[in-house]
């Protein structure tokens, strides 16, 4: 199993329902808890939490990270600037981490479609709260796709075959589709991270009208296990756990968000990362660099075990470190030079004498799933 940095800290801190496909064409609808771009899921309804949670986990403390970059902004759902993303906002859905595809629901209690694929219905967890104690309703979730198709252009791709939102219910809303018969349109509409619509169509402590497009160093509000505590622009960001989170005894939470701080440090540049990291200004490192990984870990600290250092296997979905060669332009639209770069390319020769030897050749575009090709053509 394979873990994004985000997803291994949060564990300290197409696509057919689960046996619940129903006829178009029946009038009745049955509401599921999870979806998948597979045939099943692996958790059924009503299941405890996720099997790689740990729901007796101790709570508390302060854990500080590290990462490259810097920001001028808080506000993810726009273009402009350099924003972080301190992830306040959840989503109607969430992805288990031991699955290749598989989403179970977080704000949304219940998800339906029909089998044309045409839409999918969400019913709203009657629970759900953002931080000031709102609850989270069907307009907050029209407002967010709006709000994000306007204002941010991968959004805009990515819900493009969206044709509209409405709500149809007190605690339902539904998506219909632009197009019939995409599998995976219900399933990504799921990951939709819903914005408070009473909060950005406010004011702010200055009276000012908040925007959505616009960036903003005001703390942003949410319905997650974490608030934002302080903000040093374009250094750190300081997150605190929510002590009365609306979600935290939902299966897919428990055993998550343990640590009661969570500060994130910014920095421009990958050795000064790893100098500040030899001194002790955050905790965790997630090295990315062979040379690093074979030569920069000889100080002190590493030597007498302060710093423990570990490879942990990625055995889950893998993807893949390459060139991918434009094919449009003339000089790469003959597949014989192509070929003859493939050819020319001496993998072995590089891992050792470039890369410590610590790469491994990619199989397939999918390493380590049931989608890998292996053995011969049949």
């Amino acid at each position: 199993m394979s873990f994004t940095r985000r997803q291994l800290l949060r564990l300290a801190g197409v696509a057919p329902w689960a046996g619940l496909v129903t006829s178009a064409t029946a009038q009745e609808r049955v509401f599921g808890h999870a979806t998948t771009l597979f045939e099943t899921v692996k958790y059924p309804a009503g299941f405890a939490q996720f099997d790689y949670a740990n729901a007796a986990a101790p709570k508390g403390g302060r854990v500080r990270l590290a990462t490259l970059g810097t920001f001028d902004s808080i506000n993810p759902f726009t273009i402009k600037g350099d924003s972080a993303n301190p992830g306040v906002n959840e989503t109607l859905m969430v992805s288990s981490l031991d699955e290749p595809s598989s989403e179970y629901g977080l704000l949304a209690e219940g998800v339906w479609y029909p089998d044309d694929y045409s839409s999918v219905v969400y019913r709203l967890r009657p629970e759900a709260r953002f931080h000031d104690g709102e609850p989270v309703k069907p307009e907050d979730v029209i407002f967010s796709l709006q709000a994000l198709k306007t204002n941010h252009t991968q959004y805009a791709a990515y819900y493009k075959d969206i044709a509209a939102v409405e709500k149809t219910g007190d605690r339902e809303v539904t998506f219909t589709f632009a197009v019939k018969g995409n599998r995976e349109l219900p399933h990504i509409t799921g990951q939709l991270p819903v914005l408070p619509k009473h909060w950005w169509e406010g004011k702010d402590a200055n009276g000012m009208a908040r925007n959505v497009a616009s960036n903003t160093l005001d703390p942003i509000l949410g319905s997650g296990p974490y608030e934002i505590a302080s903000i040093r622009p374009g250094l750190s960001i300081m997150m605190r756990r929510t002590p009365d989170y609306w979600g935290k005894g939902l299966p897919t939470q428990l055993g998550h968000d343990n640590f009661d701080e969570v500060e994130t440090q910014f920095y421009q540049d990958r050795n000064i990362l790893l100098e500040a990291f030899k001194g002790d200004q955050f905790d965790i490192q997630f090295e990315s660099s062979s040379k690093q990984w074979a030569t920069g870990y000889d100080f002190p600290a590493a030597k007498d075990g302060r710093v423990i250092r570990e490879e942990i296997p990625r055995l889950g979905v893998s993807g893949m470190q390459s060139w991918a060669l434009n094919t449009r332009r003339p000089l790469f639209a003959d597949v014989r030079v192509r070929k003859a770069l493939d050819l020319a390319f001496d993998f072995e020769w590089a891992n050792a004498n470039l890369f410590y030897g610590l790469y491994t050749r990619s199989r397939s575009y999918f390493n380590n799933s049931e989608l890998e090709a292996k053995g011969l053509p049949s």
